[in-house]
């Protein structure tokens, strides 16, 4: 899979709210009360739902002992409140009913289209969703594509990248991020997948952060 620089750069060098938020997915696992709270979130506008507060907050400054470094930038205050909040609730939506993380780290939005079209008996439909995803003019219409894409995921029992999706939609607002955004996941949903050996597709993979 390949990576843009900036998704380089984040890699080599990630703000402190990924390694946050990474935490409060894993919270989610094992939370009901806090998983429930999430999934009420789904349709409504970030802070919306009072429950989320909490994580959120979290997210964003971390606790007592946090360095004000470490705190989300208030210039990116707005976008990162929004991307954690959606990302926390299609989080919970995809964890429903599950007992295995469905958060793993590497698999990028377009992978995780891609692996949907591969399971769907109809090929059209993940497409289809995935670029009116793509298109999408606002964090308001993306956002509901996505509900639609990671309930077919939670079906299917496909993992994604929740923090790497947070990221993404924490910038989706600035059209020169949204467009490298945009042919990262189209190059990972058209790429060839892997041939997989015997001993490969026996093999189990352990759940990543």
């Amino acid at each position: 899979m390949t990576t843009t620089a900036a998704e380089r750069r984040t890699e080599s060098n990630p703000p402190a709210w990924h390694t946050r938020l990474a935490e409060q997915l894993k919270k989610i696992d094992r939370d009901p009360a806090l998983a429930a709270a999430c999934r009420r979130g789904r349709n409504t506008e970030p802070l919306d739902e009072i429950d989320m507060h909490e994580p959120i907050t979290y997210v964003l400054e971390g606790d007592e002992d946090t360095a004000l470094s470490e705190y989300v930038p208030l210039r990116q205050r707005e976008a990162v409140t929004a991307a954690v909040h959606h990302s926390l609730a299609l989080y919970a939506c995809h964890m429903q009913s599950k007992s295995a993380p469905m958060h793993r780290r590497g698999i990028s939005l377009g992978t995780a289209a891609r692996k949907l079209q591969m399971a769907m008996p109809s090929k059209d439909g993940a497409a289809q969703r995935f670029r009116a995803a793509l298109s999408a003019d606002s964090m308001t219409e993306l956002t509901s594509h996505l509900r639609f894409l990671v309930s077919l995921l939670r079906t299917y029992d496909i993992a994604l990248d929740y923090v790497a999706l947070a990221d993404g939609l924490a910038t989706w607002d600035q059209p020169e991020r949204r467009q490298g955004l945009v042919r990262h996941w189209g190059m990972d949903f058209r790429r060839t997948p892997p041939k997989t050996t015997d001993t490969d597709s026996n093999a189990t993979e352990s759940p990543k952060e």
